[in-house]
């Protein structure tokens, strides 16, 4: 049941994606997912290999619901969230987006502790919210350094 409400949850989140307008650019979508892509996979590893401080189910679809969630779900609730706060001007809005970005991941994690996919062993769910404001300013910045990197004048002499 896991695995089946993870896949659901990996096509709401892509679906969303194709179809919202977007403010990034092809390359700066691809540079903030695989950012957080890496960052999300080399944490999880030493996370859960290293310190062994959670611990994942070791049946084939609770795993495969485990890999949606860490290698596609995460990223592209991230880089939903930076295209949408370029969207919102409004300081109100962009705090209640931010908020609601949290908490969706929250809730996965939640999901996937409830169906048995994770198992926190030194670990609770605080860690993981702080970890994921973390995930966020680490998006949203990547974002202002790309653009302030970007669109930089070059001044010939």
């Amino acid at each position: 049941m896991g695995f089946s409400l993870f896949f659901l949850l990996t096509y709401l989140i892509s679906s969303l994606f194709i179809v919202m307008e977007k403010k990034l650019n092809i390359f700066e979508n691809t540079f903030i997912f695989l950012l957080i892509l890496v960052i999300n996979i080399n944490f999880s590893w030493i996370l859960f290999e290293e310190l062994r401080f959670v611990t994942v189910a070791e049946e084939t679809l609770n795993y495969m619901a485990f890999l949606l969630n860490r290698s596609l779900i995460i990223p592209m609730i991230l880089v939903v969230y930076v295209n949408l706060f370029h969207t919102f001007k409004s300081t109100s809005r962009r705090i209640y987006l931010t908020f609601l970005s949290l908490g969706t991941m929250l809730s996965v994690v939640g999901v996937s502790i409830f169906f048995q996919i994770l198992t926190y062993v030194n670990w609770n769910i605080g860690y993981d919210a702080i970890y994921f404001a973390l995930l966020h300013l680490i998006a949203f910045y990547t974002y202002r350094f790309l653009i302030k990197f970007a669109y930089r004048e070059v001044n010939y002499s």
